[in-house]
């Protein structure tokens, strides 16, 4: 990384140099030629410094995070989960090697046809990265990803790398097809248990998620008054007649001129009637 600081500081200077002679050069009306020596000279420097400038980016993205002094966010979520200063610094060493294993790996995956067939079918290098997450945000339960750290991805790389070494060869026997094929069945195999690392830990998300959702499932159910039954609607409606019914017939005036109601009365004061004009 020095080295690469180094060149990048010569290149800048050779490029500001020859573009200034560029610039004098052509103020002061020298040759063409001497002009266009000094600016292919100067593009050519400037060439090499934005391909060292990418290159430095590069390594400083591959190491970012974990190699360099912890942040005061990050010291804070540490201690928050739980973690003591020296439990801090196994697990930034730890995911700090696992983060230059699972670059290698995409890097590797990426540049064997056969290895990258396998990425695709099997997500290797999106799970890692999953798992890579999921440890990062719950870091007191590193030792639950001991598999997934110390065997699974490791090994993982380590089969990758050796196939890429081996495909290379220019002369391959039988025996080492065969060789090659078991690499890539294993790797397939390694994939499938690196996912299952993964729906391990995220378990208990999972569980209180499923039972969140049973539990809306139970919630007493509401009436849907969307629903339109032709039978539902004209018994409503009888009902309603008949309520309309009862409530006028319970308007009607109950007194009101006996005669109205008590026909035996008006019959008996016509009788009474009667009786008096025959006195």
């Amino acid at each position: 990384m020095k080295f690469k600081s180094v060149l990048s500081g010569l290149l800048t200077a050779w490029v500001v140099v020859f573009f200034g002679l560029t610039i004098i050069s052509a103020l002061y009306g020298a040759m063409d030629s001497t002009v266009f020596g000094i600016s292919i000279i100067a593009l050519a420097g400037l060439v090499l410094l934005i391909v060292t400038r990418r290159s430095m980016r590069r390594d400083q993205k591959a190491t970012d995070g974990f190699n360099e002094p912890i942040s005061r966010k990050m010291l804070a979520h540490y201690q928050q989960a739980g973690l003591s200063e020296a439990e801090i610094n196994v697990f930034r060493e730890t995911m700090s090697d696992a983060k230059k294993e699972i670059v290698e790996l995409e890097q590797t995956m990426q540049a064997v046809p056969k290895l990258r067939a396998i990425n695709l079918n099997h997500d290797t290098i999106g799970l890692t990265k999953a798992m890579f997450s999921a440890l990062v945000n719950e870091p007191a339960r590193l030792q639950e990803a001991a598999d997934f750290l110390y065997k699974h991805l490791p090994t993982s790389l380590a089969i990758a790398k050796k196939y890429q070494e081996i495909s290379k060869h220019e002369m391959k026997t039988s025996d080492t097809y065969a060789v090659l094929d078991r690499s890539v069945e294993m790797l397939a195999s390694l994939s499938e248990q690196i996912k299952q690392d993964y729906l391990d830990y995220v378990h208990d998300d999972v569980s209180e998620l499923e039972s969140t959702l049973d539990g809306v499932d139970k919630e007493p159910a509401h009436p849907d008054f969307n629903i339109t039954n032709d039978r539902s609607i004209a018994q409503m409606q009888d009902q309603l007649n008949q309520i309309q019914a009862d409530y006028l017939e319970d308007q009607q005036p109950k007194t009101t001129d006996q005669s109205d109601h008590d026909p035996d009365q008006g019959t008996q004061d016509s009788k009474d009637g009667e009786d008096n004009n025959d006195r």
